[in-house]
């Protein structure tokens, strides 16, 4: 502690102190900059893709009330869904959607179609509605959290000078006194699990999405960092912790967003046609691939001469 002082109170104490004082306010400063930033561009991705999925949800709802659909909405509808795919939000399985009505031209689709839409439309002005709160007019807690966020790089720079200026004592009092080679593989594993910890609590402070997967993989970052606080009983126990970490760390692999559309049942699909889909697949590679509604109609002529 003595020590710390007197290297404090002097003149290099101080320019270090003047130096580290200097990097926080240019680390804070641009990391507000960048988090605003960023939630501004959200904002306007947000609106560019609401107002994609408008221009089509309109004209889709009156074509989904009608017995039959005219080739003129028929055209202007592909369209809208074509460019309805350049929305900055679009998510893969509304994609898949859309592609598969363009491609097979089944009204059968629009009515799963629209629903979809809606969906996503209503999702997204919810998370817009969030985002102008947040940015407009944020709560008391929201406003701390926004004060003391930009401040984590800066905490986290600090965190990991404390840790290599813990390891680097270890290995001075290991070489002054020749201890045992362990103690300093043990020192090692301790600095390479407190680095961990501090990075997954990093990851885990900076990441605001709020998706469900996204939930479990804050819970892992924070659980990880949690396992390193077990060092205070002793530095024997640094292999321990570090492998419990890399075992956390593995198991986030085992939560993965759900599968495509593609690759499950949705509403309004033919099951029966579930059958046929591996003799489908299992097709020429120099063959020329046809659309799915083609195959189908010649398997059934086929199926139908051979009865005849």
């Amino acid at each position: 502690m003595s020590l710390i002082t007197t290297y404090i109170s002097s003149i290099e104490g101080v320019m270090v102190i003047g130096f580290a004082v200097v990097l926080f306010i240019w680390m804070y400063i641009r990391t507000a900059v960048q988090l605003r930033t960023a939630s501004k561009e959200r904002l306007e991705r947000l609106q560019q893709s609401l107002l994609l999925y408008s221009r089509v949800t309109g004209p889709l709802s009156e074509i989904t009330t009608k017995n039959t659909l005219d080739p003129d909405d028929l055209s202007h509808l592909i369209s809208l869904l074509q460019e309805c795919k350049a929305a900055p939000l679009l998510t893969r399985d509304l994609q898949e959607q859309i592609d598969a009505y363009i491609r097979e031209r089944d009204e059968s689709r629009l009515q799963l179609l629209y629903k979809s839409l809606e969906r996503e439309v209503n999702r997204r002005i919810e998370e817009q509605s969030t985002l102008l709160r947040k940015l407009d007019n944020p709560s008391w807690g929201l406003s701390f959290w926004l004060l003391l966020k930009p401040a984590v790089p800066f905490a986290t720079a600090i965190a990991v000078l404390l840790w290599s200026f813990q390891l680097y004592q270890v290995l001075k009092v290991s070489v002054n006194s020749g201890s045992f080679p362990w103690e300093t593989i043990h020192a090692w594993v301790r600095f390479v699990s407190c680095l961990v910890a501090t990075f997954s609590l990093y990851l885990a402070l900076r990441d605001t999405k709020r998706t469900s997967y996204r939930v479990i993989y804050t819970l892992l970052c924070i659980l990880i960092s949690a396992v390193a606080l077990f060092h205070m009983l002793g530095l024997f126990i640094a292999p321990y912790i570090l492998a419990a970490q890399l075992i956390l760390y593995l198991a986030g692999f085992r939560f993965t967003p759900n599968r495509s559309r593609r690759e499950r049942p949705y509403a309004g699909r033919d099951l029966s046609l579930t059958e046929a889909t591996p003799l489908i697949q299992e097709e020429d590679p120099l063959s020329v691939p046809g659309s799915r509604s083609d195959r189908i109609l010649s398997s059934s002529k086929n199926d139908r001469n051979n009865t005849e």
